[in-house]
């Protein structure tokens, strides 16, 4: 069947649990959060997977999860004593923190890799819809990859709108920059990507302790 045009859901109650049911029933929104517009769909369903990975045209990398709450993060990956500083600390906030998994996900969500980016947004709306969707939704940005991440729900249609199934419009993104990304293994720290936090501030927050 062809893809017809996202519904635009305003970001109320009643547009927040359309996005919910739309994302259990195994399809592709878009919705508002305190970094970007993120691309979010049930992270244990292979095929909304491929259908979100086929939306933004990504030949490769993995895609992070957005979670409500420290319980449901960690029933998602592992958190050892530096990890869960930098959750303490950056929680909830722009970093995606990368940590082993502790659940078997897709492979096109893992890249194939062992590891899982995790992270509890600062975004009323955001988090409505995490919890609405039992506590985890995927979080990559809303944008073909290799474009710039997008703030707003009009460019988010202008570009995935023929591709997804609905976008929640939010109003402008507060950051308009990405969240920085953090791999913990063991005590080592690596910042995968800069982003709305400067890396250089996780990194002096660890030492500092």
């Amino acid at each position: 069947m062809a893809q017809t045009t996202a519904k635009l859901l305003k970001a109320d109650n009643a547009g927040v649990a359309e996005a919910a049911r739309l994302v259990l029933a195994g399809r592709v929104v878009a919705y508002p959060t305190d970094t970007v517009y993120g691309l979010g769909c049930n992270p244990f369903d292979d095929r909304a997977v491929e259908r979100l990975v086929e939306a933004k045209q990504r030949v490769q990398g993995a895609l992070p999860i957005l979670t409500n709450s420290m319980s449901a993060a960690r029933k998602l990956g592992e958190f050892n004593r530096t990890a869960l500083t930098l959750a303490g600390k950056f929680w909830p906030g722009p970093v995606t923190i990368v940590v082993q998994s502790r659940e078997k996900l897709p492979k096109q969500l893992t890249d194939g890799s062992p590891f899982v980016g995790l992270r509890i947004p600062k975004h009323e709306t955001a988090l409505s819809l995490v919890n609405l969707c039992e506590g985890r939704i995927v979080g990559t940005s809303a944008n073909i990859s290799g474009r710039p991440a997008i703030i707003s729900a009009n460019d988010v249609m202008e570009q995935l709108g023929e591709r997804i199934d609905a976008i929640l419009d939010g109003g402008p993104a507060p950051s308009g920059k990405e969240s920085t990304v953090a791999r913990v293994v063991g005590t080592r720290v690596e910042i995968l990507r800069e982003g709305a936090l400067p890396g250089n501030e996780i990194l002096k927050a660890l030492r500092t302790g």
